[in-house]
């Protein structure tokens, strides 16, 4: 219990620590560049964030966000910034204090949502990645006075040549990374669109012990992890709003039914194996709950060539001793690849996260053009199908691209 507190504590830390250096550079930083004290020219907030900014405004005024040019996100993005503007552009707020008018002034309220979105991700970052360690090392037989085990080769090197502890090496990734610091502060709204797929992933992971204390009140209330089902229905929600927001979320989407078949196949197994062993409780007692998960994931890596096996005899083309992968037999490769459709998507829990992803995706598409019209499904969702874009990426290839791409039109205009 000592060390469990401890970790939280040293966690909880480090968030505030990352929230902290947020605000303070979020302020600090556009007070010297954008004007003018430190480098004249020189401006650090995105201009994204002002066409943020001139969207809600438009919303407050009842308008439509559209009308803010370059403006090609979801209409609810600029409804939650307007929600300062309301009624007088925020000054019902400055007779409250001095702090709370910078607050909720249009130059700071954007950016801190952003902010402290982009410190909750690197939160549960933490967590994740210390619950992967925990496991890892439980798995290893590691206990909690020896050498512990690292998620990473450069994790090893840092430990082996300089005195950090794992909770810092794990902020580093995100929470004191300059790259999403820099985003955040300078107005980009992709804290929010990052934060919906980390919490799908915290919902795909919740049935772990380490996760119980993100969701401690559903937890109590129910005394029991949540079914898969369960699970499978929030996170179809959070990634459809994830969808709507951007729609670059839409590529995760396989992989996440993948998971959730995975969980329930081995559900089912787990549930064979205590109906088979109920006449043997003292010997399952003595297995650890790691042994039977690494048991669990034999069963399911055996589970493919079983069923090819199945069907192969089933066709009559029982394979030879010896023969590999089918490549020469079209048939038994396609009878492989239906395999991998059926044990992969085709369960309950993965299918239920496909609809819950689609109708939550549709509902707030329609809500988006009930109110803000047809414009709303052209400018949010449709321009981003045909949307050429070489800089606004995370790709490392993005400067090569860039200049192949100034050469192919240097070479045209020759």
């Amino acid at each position: 219990i000592t060390s469990t507190t401890m970790t939280i504590s040293k966690t909880t830390k480090h968030f505030l620590y990352g929230l902290l250096l947020r605000l303070i550079l979020l302020i600090a930083l556009p007070a010297l560049m954008d004007d003018g004290l430190l480098l004249p020219g020189v401006r650090y907030t995105d201009i994204d964030y002002d066409v943020f900014t001139d969207a809600a405004a438009h919303v407050a005024e009842g308008r439509s966000p559209y009308r803010r040019h370059t403006y090609r996100y979801t209409p609810f993005l600029a409804a939650l910034l307007s929600l300062p503007m309301g009624g007088g552009g925020g000054r019902q707020f400055e007779r409250v204090s001095l702090i709370w008018s910078v607050v909720l002034s249009t130059k700071y309220f954007g950016k801190i949502l952003f902010c402290m979105a982009d410190a909750i991700c690197g939160y549960i970052i933490l967590i994740l990645r210390a619950r992967s360690r925990k496991q890892r090392n439980s798995n290893n037989g590691v206990q909690d006075d020896q050498p512990k085990q690292h998620n990473s080769i450069i994790e090893k090197y840092i430990s082996q040549h300089i005195n950090l502890s794992s909770e810092f090496i794990d902020a580093l990734w995100w929470l004191y990374n300059p790259l999403p610091i820099n985003i955040c502060t300078r107005g980009s709204a992709e804290a929010l669109v990052v934060l919906l797929p980390v919490l799908l992933t915290v919902a795909l992971t919740v049935n772990d012990n380490g996760m119980k204390q993100l969701f401690t009140s559903l937890q109590t209330k129910t005394k029991r992890n949540m079914s898969i089902p369960l699970r499978a229905c929030l996170a179809g929600i959070l990634h459809g709003i994830g969808i709507h927001c951007k729609l670059y979320p839409v590529i995760y989407t396989v992989s996440f039914m993948a998971n959730f078949s995975r969980q329930e196949q081995q559900q089912r197994r787990r549930c064979q194996s205590v109906s088979s062993n109920d006449n043997h409780t003292n010997s399952s007692n003595d297995a650890s709950s790691s042994t039977i998960q690494q048991q669990l994931d034999q069963g399911w890596t055996h589970t493919l060539s079983e069923q090819m096996a199945y069907f192969q005899n089933c066709m009559c083309c029982t394979p030879q001793s010896g023969d590999g992968f089918p490549w020469k037999h079209p048939i038994k490769i396609l009878m492989l690849a239906l395999l991998w459709i059926q044990r992969l998507f085709l369960t309950p829990s993965s299918i239920l996260f496909l609809l819950s992803s689609i109708f939550t995706m549709a509902l707030t598409t329609y809500a988006a053009v009930h109110y803000y019209g047809h414009e709303a499904l052209e400018e949010g969702l449709l321009y981003h199908f045909g949307r050429i874009d070489h800089r606004h990426n995370y790709s490392m290839y993005w400067y090569w691209i860039y200049l192949l791409r100034g050469r192919v039109a240097s070479a045209e205009v020759v």
